[in-house]
Order: structure tokens, then C-alpha cells, then sequence
């Protein structure tokens, strides 16, 4: 019988005060104070509000083994650039990406579906978000202060009715 193999977190992780509790990511104290966090393979979740608050978070790679980011898991980051969401991921929570104000560009996975309130609000440089067709249930707060924002996605999919509706430009992209 194939078991799972343990998860091992690296070093910097541990010393910043990160833990594993049933595969999903825990900071026990805070804020995080890494600039590029490793996220291991096999991590399956981020606890909420696990990174919110860092003030020197720049970038992090999410694992291909992520399935659930928690409830403002990365709120408040002011220096996140980047983020590579992972497929896997079904939904963004409440303010998962709230008060990133460096973030410029994301790009949704497929299996994405729903984004919740506040997902990206103050997202002051949020200049592009690809929202594939996938995603059909988007709540309307999800993009509040977002003043650069312009939504991707395909001609007549949700993303360009949310657009349509919230006064977002928007420009149509053909998508894999």
C-alpha cells in the first residue's frame, strides 16, 4: 500500500515559525517575515490569514499539491509582486489577496470557479486579472479600490458581464 510520504518543511520555514497540521500550513506568531517563502510539495492547504500582515513578502510559488488558500490568507502584504496560483485551487476566499497593494498581474487557474468579497480590494497597482471561463461566481466587492484594474477574459463570459456591470474595463483574450 502506497502511504503518503511526510512532509518535510525547509529549514528558513521553520525557523520563521511556520508548522504543518493535517498538510495545511499554520504560522504560529507572525507576521511572516520572508521575502520569498519555498512552499513544499504536498502542502495541501494555507491556514487563513497564515502570511497577512508581512511587510517584506515579495513573492511566493504555490505548490501544484494546493487546494485551499483560507480566508485572507495573504491580506495586507504591501511589498507581494507576485503569485502563482496552482490549478487545484476551486475558489478564492474572502479577502485572500485584500490590501496587496504591489500586486500587479494574476492569473487564474482553471479550476477556479468563485472568487469572494474582497478577494483583491486595495489592489492599488492590480492592473490585469485573467479570470478564465471557469469562474462564474464572482462576488461584487471582489475588486473595490482597484483603480488600474482591467479584467481578461473571453467575449461574453461571466468576466465580461462582472466587468460590463461593475463599469471595469475589460478586453477579451482567447484562452487555452
Amino acid at each position: 500500500m502506497n502511504e503518503p510520504k511526510p512532509i518535510s518543511l525547509p529549514e528558513p520555514l521553520l525557523r520563521a515559525g511556520f508548522s504543518l497540521q493535517n498538510g495545511t500550513l499554520h504560522l504560529d506568531g507572525g507576521p511572516c517575515m520572508l521575502t520569498e517563502p519555498d512552499i513544499p510539495e504536498g502542502v495541501r492547504g494555507i491556514r487563513s490569514f497564515c502570511f497577512s500582515g508581512s511587510p517584506v513578502l515579495k513573492s511566493v510559488r504555490l505548490p501544484k499539491s494546493l487546494r485551499e488558500l483560507g480566508t485572507g490568507a495573504f491580506a495586507d502584504c504591501p511589498a507581494l509582486e507576485t503569485v502563482l496560483i496552482p490549478e487545484g485551487i476551486t475558489r478564492l476566499r474572502k479577502m485572500t489577496f485584500s490590501g496587496c497593494r504591489a500586486l500587479r498581474s494574476v492569473e487564474l487557474p482553471h479550476s477556479v470557479t468563485s472568487i469572494g468579497e474582497w478577494a483583491f480590494r486595495s489592489c492599488h497597482a492590480l492592473e490585469t486579472v485573467l479570470l478564465p471561463e471557469s469562474v462564474t461566481d464572482i462576488c461584487a466587492e471582489v475588486f473595490l479600490d482597484c483603480p488600474a484594474l482591467t479584467i481578461l477574459g473571453r467575449k461574453n463570459s461571466a468576466a465580461e458581464r462582472f466587468a460590463q456591470t461593475f463599469g471595469i474595463p475589460f478586453q477579451a483574450v482567447e484562452q487555452p
